[in-house]
């Protein structure tokens, strides 16, 4: 399958249902130079195979990455530099980035900025990486902010599902891909979702093919509102004592829920947020916020996020975005409060 994506003035050929090995047999890669950026994890699971796809006729380097999904960091950023430095400028580069969210940042910052003449191409190995790959902009981060950021959109985009290694929670964290989009963009699609992916095993048996191309529509048409939505409350996380014990990605999911709980107290619209909750738990998503964190605490750090980054979206129903709110300390602790207080009434079945 391919989807056109356009973004601004840009367009990528985003290609799935198909292989990369069916994709590359195919391709007139003209001898053309290829740079390959990739994590340690990914080179040491598919390098063997890429090398044989190349059929061994192409000039190939690798730049390995650590595994860290912020790997786009000034440090690697410099490592990268030191490594494209050292190839011809008056030669033509294939740069692909292959692995995590971090590489699709830190791939397309280099294609933008790299005094080499590069196509890019890039092949996210999770839902989370390919949604990353969608902002069309190379990011380079600083202590998990951006520091700086490029427009870069990949002329094609390749999520190869037999890449995939649906280990451990793997299939839980690219779900929240859908999850985020039903939130900010369609309360019919987060209805769907919700009723045919109703508890762990339909999660883990269902296939995602028949969410993508709806799933890249929504990105195509509100990428910013969907990353952007919940980002604040995931960043105090980052700053705040105790967030440590938080994984990235339940950093990322309390903070869209945590928005979502303040949207509904600030405007009123009807949502059974509790129902939400106890489906998310039986996806089995570890909702709790945790005990080592304060609420005083982080509401403080949401604040000092707010005076650095403006103000958050706040919705007016599910999948309807309302204006910008600066936050309100008061208001900011009324919904951590009934966000734990839900909580609470779940594990107490009432």
């Amino acid at each position: 399958m391919e989807f056109v994506y356009e973004k601004k003035d840009h367009q990528s050929s985003v290609i799935y249902g198909e292989t990369v090995a069916s994709l590359l047999k195919n391709e007139p890669l003209e001898e053309r130079h290829i740079l390959l950026v990739t994590n340690q994890r990914y080179y040491d699971l598919f390098s063997d195979k890429l090398i044989q796809l190349f059929n061994e006729r192409q000039n190939l380097d690798w730049y390995i990455c650590k595994n860290d999904t912020h790997c786009n960091n000034f440090s690697e950023l410099e490592a990268l530099l030191t490594f494209v430095a050292a190839f011809p400028a008056k030669e033509d580069y294939l740069l692909i980035g292959l692995g995590n969210e971090g590489v699709m940042y830190l791939s397309a910052f280099i294609n933008q900025t790299a005094v080499l003449t590069t196509e890019l191409w890039l092949l996210p190995l999770s839902l989370q990486a390919l949604s990353e790959s969608l902002t069309g902009n190379g990011l380079i981060e600083l202590n998990h902010k951006n520091a700086l950021s490029v427009p870069s959109l990949a002329t094609r985009i390749v999520y190869d599902q037999t890449m995939i290694k649906k280990d451990g929670d793997r299939q839980l964290i690219d779900f929240l891909v859908f999850i985020q989009c039903g939130l900010v963009c369609s309360h019919e699609f987060l209805r769907d979702l919700y009723k045919n992916f109703t508890d762990r095993s339909r999660l883990n048996q269902q296939s995602f093919n028949g969410l993508m191309e709806p799933m890249l529509g929504y990105y195509q048409k509100d990428e910013a509102a969907i990353h952007k939505f919940g980002q604040l409350f995931e960043t105090a996380f980052y700053t705040v004592d105790g967030g440590h014990l938080l994984s990235v990605y339940m950093k990322s999911l309390l903070g869209s829920l945590l928005q979502l709980v303040w949207s509904q107290q600030k405007n009123g619209f009807s949502f059974h947020i509790k129902n939400f909750l106890v489906w998310l738990i039986r996806l089995g998503y570890p909702i709790e916020f945790p005990e080592q964190i304060f609420v005083s605490d982080y509401v403080q750090e949401l604040l000092t996020c707010s005076e650095e980054f403006g103000e958050a979206s706040c919705l007016l129903d599910i999948g309807v975005l309302g204006d910008k709110e600066f936050f309100e300390a008061e208001e900011l602790i009324q919904a951590v409060e009934e966000y734990k207080n839900l909580i609470e009434k779940i594990k107490r079945g009432q």
